[in-house]
């Protein structure tokens, strides 16, 4: 479960502080800590003290000052992003906040789930995560150069000598792009990449050799055989670094757009079921236990019928992010489909897993979903069980499907457990 005291916080600056408290409570339970100040000082000498998430502050100023005279004193303290909550307020005001350091706007009463995509964006784009570069080359050398251009950039970086054990790295290291050479003893490098192809899990890395062919003909013949780009070895660094990285950002994008859900940015049913027979074939040859988990929203139709689909929809992106926030890995997640999720939980065993699915349960019970002057609360069941021997990946689908539907027959808003074979 992720910690909330590492949390950077939500920085609030209004006189209305009954007004956020709502806000507040239901943000904190999402792993968003939220500071409120009604006065200039505070507000500014928290900013001073630590970094911050993002900062809202209040159209209609603090106790103690106007937003006016606030905004300026704030911006030399923080450059990061600054929403100001309003009211209906003219294009012509909110041009001349913009100009005083604002960002971006929310209207009174806040939409909690709109601001928590937000906040989700701004977590995301300061994360960072590096891109993961596989080298394959018979030399030393080459293998050394090309490692210490790209982690110096914050890359992570794996080489490998003998590209016969590349399926083996492919699996494990999961790379956004491979760097091959073409000549290589064992086999050739577009050899290689054509035979990278035949696997569909495979089939969309981006393959650039590396080689020092400059040949515009055999060039392009590597090309064909399943390459996506050719670049000469010993070039400048920059030009080197500027490949990758453009290259790895398209697939990091692409990946996302094919392999993800729309609505909640988990894993969707294909690739959820790929990753687990991936983790299942893993567990079994390593020997640590797996367990698997499918969670199903509770009376969901109801919520629809009553509510509409969009706040139908909100309900399941809430859930979505909670599962991101406290599932032992967040890669591991997955839409099963409509109001259905499932989650891979390697290293975990049946008990642990269903612990930490109750954590989740009560976690997600607590939100209060609000619907115009209604508050909506929602519960989900969940049925977990762990891989055995002998067990396929699709035969612990069935026995965590089954336990699920256990605790829904038992009365919902619970955990089932898979019975031991």
């Amino acid at each position: 479960m992720n910690s909330q005291a590492n949390a950077l916080p939500l920085l609030i600056g209004t006189a209305q502080r009954a007004a956020v408290e709502s806000l507040q409570a239901q943000l904190l339970s999402f792993g968003v800590p939220v500071l409120v100040f009604s006065r200039k000082s505070a507000l500014l000498a928290a900013l001073h003290e630590q970094p911050a998430l993002a900062v809202l502050i209040d159209e209609a100023g603090l106790e103690d000052a106007a937003t006016d005279d606030v905004l300026p004193l704030l911006t030399r303290l923080y450059k990061g992003t600054v929403f100001c909550i309003t009211s209906d307020v003219p294009v012509i005001r909110q041009i001349a906040l913009m100009r005083l350091g604002v960002t971006g706007f929310l209207s009174w009463p806040i939409d909690t789930q709109r601001l928590i995509d937000r906040l989700d964006q701004l977590a995301d784009a300061g994360k960072g995560n590096p891109y993961r570069v596989l080298v394959v080359d018979d030399s030393e050398t080459i293998t050394r150069w090309v490692s210490h251009i790209l982690q110096e950039a914050g890359m992570q970086v794996r080489t490998l000598h003998n590209p016969l054990d590349i399926f083996l790295a492919l699996d494990r290291f999961r790379p956004e792009i491979v760097l091959m050479d073409v000549y290589m003893p064992e086999c050739g490098g577009d050899e290689m990449a054509r035979l990278i192809r035949q696997h569909p899990q495979f089939d969309s890395i981006p393959i650039v050799f590396l080689s020092t062919e400059t040949s515009r003909g055999r060039q392009w013949q590597a090309r064909s055989m399943g390459g996506d780009d050719f670049l000469i070895k010993n070039q400048e660094s920059d030009e080197l670094l500027a490949s990758v990285s453009i290259t790895a950002e398209r697939y990091r994008r692409l990946r996302q757009w094919m392999t993800r859900d729309s609505l909640t940015g988990l894993l969707d049913h294909t690739h959820l079921i790929q990753q687990l027979e991936v983790q299942t074939v893993a567990a079994r040859a390593q020997s640590y236990p797996l367990s698997y988990a499918m969670i199903d929203i509770d009376h969901f139709k109801q919520v629809n019928d009553l509510h509409g689909h969009a706040v139908g929809d909100r309900v399941i992106k809430s859930l979505a992010r909670l599962l991101r926030q406290m599932a032992p890995l967040s890669d591991l997640i997955g839409r099963y489909g409509g109001e259905e999720f499932a989650i891979i939980m390697p290293g975990l065993s049946q008990i642990r897993a269903a612990q930490r699915m109750d954590e989740i349960r009560m976690a997600f019970f607590q939100l209060r979903h609000l619907v115009g002057e209604v508050t909506l609360q929602v519960s989900f069941s969940a049925g977990v069980a762990a891989l055995e021997d002998g067990m396929s990946a699709s035969q612990l689908v069935e026995a965590a499907d089954r336990a699920l539907y256990q605790a829904k027959r038992a009365g919902r808003n619970q955990i089932g457990m898979a019975t031991m074979c």
